[in-house]
This record gives C-alpha cells, sequence and structure tokens, in this order.
C-alpha cells in the first residue's frame, strides 16, 4: 500500500493533475470550488498496475496555507512536485522542496504543467533545468520530469514514471504498535464520528478497543474504509477512515493519535536532531529558549528550543534540541518534523525525533548527554537499541523491539545477539531465543549491574541498622527502588535466582547476612528457652515473649526454628510441637477421634492451649472438625 502528496507553489495546478490521474476532485470544499485553490487536504485515489491502490493527498501551495500543507506529508511513500511552464520554481516551489528534504522524502516525480501555455520549448527546457538544479543536492535528486498539460489531459507517461518510481519505493515498515495521525474528523448519519489518516506501524481490526491520544478518549472500532471499501483488518501504510463508537467530534481535532489502549505516553518533552535550512530560506539563527512551531505527524503545536552543546546554531548548521512543548503529544522515536517560526512565518529546519519520552530537562552542556545524542542520532542499530535499554532501565521485550525504531526482525535479531553475548539480561526463564511474542523484561547489563548495587546497598545499610532482622520486607525494598510490583518481583526473583539475595518469606536479605544472638540478647533468650523447657506445654504467650524479648529476637529465634508460632498467639519449642502433633495422631488412631477436652488432659494444659492447637491441626489439613471432635483427614 502506497500514499503519496503533492508539492508545489499555488495555482500551479496540482489538483488539476490529480483529477486527471483519479477522477476525483480533491477540491472537497465549496469555497475550494469557488476560489480554484486548495485551501485543506484533499483526498484521492487510482489503482496502477503491479503496484495496487495508491492513495493521493493533495496539499495547498499557498503560503497562508503551510500549515494544512505540511500535516498531509508527514506519512507519505513519494511525492508529485508540480511547477508550472509558465511561471517556473516560486517561493512556495522552493520551501516545498526544502520540506521534503528535511522529511527525507526520497521518492517521487516532477510534473511540469501547462506546457501549452508557453510558445517556446526552450523556455520548457530553462524551467526543467531550474528545477533539475533545485533538486540537486536534495533527496529528490533523481526523481524524473513529466510534462502535463490540462488541455490533453494525458497522464499516460506519468502514470507509467509514478508507478516504476513506487515499485522500488520501500514498503511501510509493520513495528506491531498501530497508530493512525487524524488530519480529518467528521460525522455521518447513521454512523457518528469518523476519524481519517494514514495508518503506521502496524494494524488495526473492527471491534478493536482504541484510545485517542493525548486527549484520553476511548472507544471501539465500528467499521474502516480504504477508498471507499469497507474492510475488517487494515495494514500499515493506507488511507484508512475509522468509525468511531463512544467519541464525539467536538472532543477531536486534527494532531490527535489513534492507537491501542496504553501503547503510547504523551509528552512535552521531545529530545531531536536538526538540520537547520541554508541562507537562501533562512537567515536568522536558532537561539535558545526561542518560540517555534512544532509539525509533527498531523499536529502543530508550540515549541520552546532547548539547544543542546551551543548557545546557538546558525544557518545551514546541524545540531540537536530538546523541545519543550505547549501542549502533550504522541509521536515515536524516529518520526520527521519540521520547525517553523511564528512570525516572520518561515520554514528553519527540521529533523528526527531522538527520544520521544525523555523524562528530565537535559542539562545543556553535559559530555555524556551530547555522546547520547551522536549515538540516537548516527550510531549502528546494535548502539541504537542499547542506547534505548540504558536510557530506559527494565522495559517489555515488546517495548524494547517496538520503540526503539528499528525494523521489527532486525530489532529481534540484535537483541538475541546482545543477550547472548552478555549485553542484555533478560529477567525470567527463555527456553531458547526472544520472539515477537516473548513476555520478559529485558535491561542492559549496565542497568543489571546499577540494579545489583542499589540492592546490595539497601539491604546491606538495612542489615547495619537492624542486625537483629532477618532481613527487609520486600515491599519496602519495592518502595526503595521505585518500581512497580510486577518489574520489582521479575527482579528480585532473578537475583535470588542467581544467588545475589536470599528471599525469606516476605522478606529479603543478602545471602552472607547471619543473625547471631550476643550479650544481653542470648542471656534473654536463654532465660526465656528455661520457661518453655520448665513447662513445656503451658508456654508464655507470644505477646507475653515480645514483651520479654521484643519482636526483632522473636523473629530470630522463629526464623531459626528454634520456637514454632502457631497463630493467633501461642509459641512451642520446636520438639514439643512435633512430639504433640505425633501423641495427637497416636490417640486418634487408636480411639478413633479426639476432643479439646482430652488433648488438654493428655498435655495437662489449659483449654485455650488446646483449642489453639487443634485449631492450627484442622488448618494444616492434619486432622477435620466433626461437632466436638477432631478425625485425621
Amino acid at each position: 500500500m502506497y500514499v503519496i502528496c503533492t508539492a508545489g507553489h499555488v495555482d500551479h495546478g496540482k489538483s488539476t493533475v490529480v483529477k486527471a490521474l483519479t477522477g476525483i476532485n480533491p477540491d472537497r470544499l465549496i469555497e475550494e470550488q469557488e476560489r480554484q485553490m486548495t485551501i485543506d487536504l484533499g483526498f484521492a485515489w487510482m489503482d496502477l498496475p503491479q503496484i495496487g491502490t495508491v492513495g493521493i493527498v493533495d496539499v495547498p501551495g499557498h503560503v497562508d496555507f503551510i500549515g494544512n500543507m505540511l500535516a498531509g506529508v508527514s506519512s507519505v511513500n513519494a511525492v508529485l512536485l508540480v511547477v508550472a511552464a509558465d511561471e517556473g520554481v516560486m517561493p512556495q516551489t522552493k520551501e516545498h522542496i526544502a520540506i521534503m528534504d528535511l522529511l527525507q522524502i526520497n521518492s517521487g516525480v516532477v510534473v511540469i504543467t501547462k506546457t501549452d501555455l508557453v510558445e517556446s520549448s526552450d523556455w520548457v527546457k530553462l524551467v526543467q533545468d531550474d528545477v533539475l538544479e533545485r533538486l540537486s543536492n536534495t533527496t529528490l535528486s533523481d526523481a524524473p520530469l513529466v510534462p502535463f498539460t490540462a488541455v490533453s489531459q494525458d497522464v499516460r507517461e506519468l502514470r507509467d514514471v509514478l508507478a516504476e518510481c513506487l515499485d522500488s519505493n520501500v514498503s511501510q515498515l509493520d513495528k506491531g504498535m498501530p497508530r493512525l495521525n487524524i488530519d480529518r474528523v467528521f460525522t455521518l448519519a447513521g454512523f457518528g464520528t469518523v476519524l481519517t489518516g494514514t495508518l503506521l506501524d502496524g494494524i488495526l481490526e473492527v471491534g478493536e478497543e482504541i484510545e485517542i491520544y493525548p486527549i484520553g478518549l476511548y472507544g471501539r472500532i465500528r467499521g474502516m474504509q480504504t477508498y471507499n471499501n469497507s474492510i475488517e483488518v487494515a495494514s500499515p501504510g493506507i488511507r484508512l477512515a475509522i468509525n468511531i463508537s463512544g467519541v464525539n467530534k467536538s472532543e477531536i481535532g486534527r494532531g490527535a493519535v489513534v492507537a491501542r489502549p496504553g501503547q503510547f505516553y504523551p509528552t512535552q518533552l521531545i529530545d531531536v536532531s536538526i538540520q537547520l535550512l541554508k541562507e537562501d530560506h533562512n537567515l536568522i539563527p536558532l537561539r535558545h529558549n526561542e518560540q517555534v512551531k512544532l509539525f509533527v505527524g498531523a499536529a502543530e503545536l508550540m515549541a520552546r528550543t532547548r539547544i543542546i552543546g551551543s548557545e546557538k546554531l546558525m544557518p545551514g548548521d546541524n545540531g540537536w534540541l530538546q523541545l519543550e512543548l505547549s501542549s502533550e503529544i504522541v509521536v515515536q522515536k524516529g518520526d520527521r518534523y519540521i520547525l517553523r517560526r511564528p512570525s516572520p512565518g518561515n520554514t528553519i529546519g527540521g529533523g528526527r525525533i531522538l527520544d520521544e519520552n525523555p523524562r528530565i530537562r537535559h542539562s545543556l552542556y553535559d559530555t555524556t548527554t551530547l555522546l547520547r545524542f551522536q549515538t540516537m542520532s548516527d550510531g549502528s542499530p546494535n548502539e541504537i537499541l542499547l542506547q534505548y535499554l540504558e536510557t530506559r532501565g527494565i522495559v517489555s521485550v515488546n517495548s524494547a523491539l517496538a520503540k526503539s525504531g528499528l525494523e521489527l526482525n532486525e530489532a529481534v535479531s540484535i537483541l538475541n545477539s546482545m543477550i547472548t553475548n552478555g549485553e542484555v539480561v533478560v529477567l525470567g526463564d527463555l527456553d531458547h531465543k526472544i520472539t515477537l511474542d516473548s513476555k520478559q523484561l529485558v535491561l542492559s547489563d549496565a542497568s543489571w549491574q546499577n540494579k545489583l548495587e542499589q540492592v546490595h546497598d539497601h539491604l546491606y545499610g538495612y542489615h547495619q541498622r537492624y542486625p537483629l532482622r532477618i532481613g527487609m520486607q520486600r515491599e519496602e525494598l519495592k518502595s526503595r527502588m521505585k518500581i512497580d510490583t510486577n518489574t520489582f518481583n521479575a527482579l528480585i526473583i532473578e537475583m535470588a535466582n542467581l544467588g545475589n539475595v536470599l528471599i525469606k518469606e516476605s522478606v529479603v536479605c543478602l545471602p552472607k547476612h547471619e543473625v547471631v544472638l550476643r550479650g544481653q540478647y542470648k542471656q534473654q533468650v536463654d532465660t526465656l528457652i528455661n520457661q518453655f523447657v520448665g513447662d513445656p506445654y503451658n508456654t508464655p504467650s507470644k505477646s507475653q515473649v515480645i514483651n520479654m524479648i521484643g519482636d526483632d529476637v522473636l523473629a530470630v529465634i522463629l526464623d531459626q526454628n528454634i520456637l514454632v508460632s502457631i497463630e493467633p498467639d501461642l509459641l512451642f519449642m520446636l520438639d514439643t510441637y512435633e512430639f504433640m502433633v505425633e501423641e495427637t495422631k497416636n490417640h486418634i488412631l487408636q480411639k478413633g477421634s479426639i476432643t479439646v477436652a482430652e488433648l488438654r488432659d493428655m498435655f495437662s494444659t489449659s483449654r485455650k492451649y488446646a483449642l489453639g492447637f487443634l485449631e492450627h491441626m484442622d488448618s494444616e489439613g492434619i486432622t477435620l472438625r466433626i461437632g466436638d471432635k477432631r478425625e485425621l483427614l
């Protein structure tokens, strides 16, 4: 599936070319038809041999509507650059060429229109040469030129050249995270709200739950159409109209994004590379803290620049920015964007999003930040994936694959290689290799070592402060690590499996941590044990023991199996407890059952202790209560 757009100066015949190719008038607004000038985005489509259906986004050429133009060119495979032979290259032609270059649109066809209005073929040749010169050193330097006149309406050559151009174009990648940048919202009687855009990075299906970002609306896909055909499943790279239930048109605007619930996180801070246009387009340096207009996807919003590593960038310079946005947006690593000045309204430059949610404001001259930007901008796929993991900490395999900005299969291969080489650690069992369906969490080895150090420091400090405690409660350690429950559990279990920590019920400790009772604590325990030995079946209650030796010392002797706790308040010596269990079982085997009174008399204890002990045996599945008696289960 392919989507292309038009580009060129106002009144050079873009809409006329589209209508000749498709039979569809892209100027859908009454005002556009009356003024014979495209104001907003227009849409049409056609079928090309060996290519299939091709969607066309017709954009306005007038300088006043550059924002609408930019909303239409963000997700296309190729461009039809239209230049009128009677006027040649004009201001908006130049700006549109610069924008295509910044967006890295590297496929296209130049259509020379209105050749019938020019008497001299030499003049047409001059126009063609001027266009080729303008395209040199841009991504469209190899674009072929095709003549077209509104008189003949002959588009056979144009269709053939366009088909050849698209046939060599790389089709849309599927990153498994579908999103649709909304460029139009309307309602249809009997259907409700309809959203249109180009689908990127994954598939959508009828019946699926969706979220509209960043406004947080939720709905369900009632139906989908592409080029007037109803479909059940939409694949990446097609123009798509989605009928959504549960949302109102008035709540949604151009620039919002349709995706699966919880798939993205809106942000007001993005890290980007920047290429400034040269002086023939842009005469003013870009300065720190300058207010600019950001165009990304179908969104247009104000932003403030934070130049990383420099006080200003001159026309023609390359560099890095952190952009502080006036409102939240949803973007992805690798998305292309354009910056323009609000006044005077000119294009400054553009580039690629390096980090869609950096979370922190960077120091402007930090060497580490500059090196990280360099890697994200120019690094190898391995370096880019490792950089993503090191900046994100512990992430799901799905997130690592989809949000690295790499093609999915390439990312899977690289991630498996990194796991084999020890550069990446997997939390949880891995039978063979990571796949697209793997559910594990992963982190870079550097992040793993950092987490190990954090856990060790937390536990070591705790052991030093509380030497008589077995370890730190898991909930307390999780709180100190500042990570969610699922991530913490996966992390701490992996550390336990590798022998870095010990997990004892609800507490975590270092493997070498031992609790040794000395001095007054040992004396207190010895005194206590003497009491238990002196009257083994009428022992002090748990609350009494805590008053005598404290919670910490009691926890130690319970952990060392010196005493056994029987809820809610009974304690026995271990050998006493085991003797009582065996004697009780033997009594039941001989007599068939036992009552509370019989057990009380057997051990010369109180009814409270006898009842508590039998209820404990019930809970352990040793005995079963039937009326006033207990039988073996």
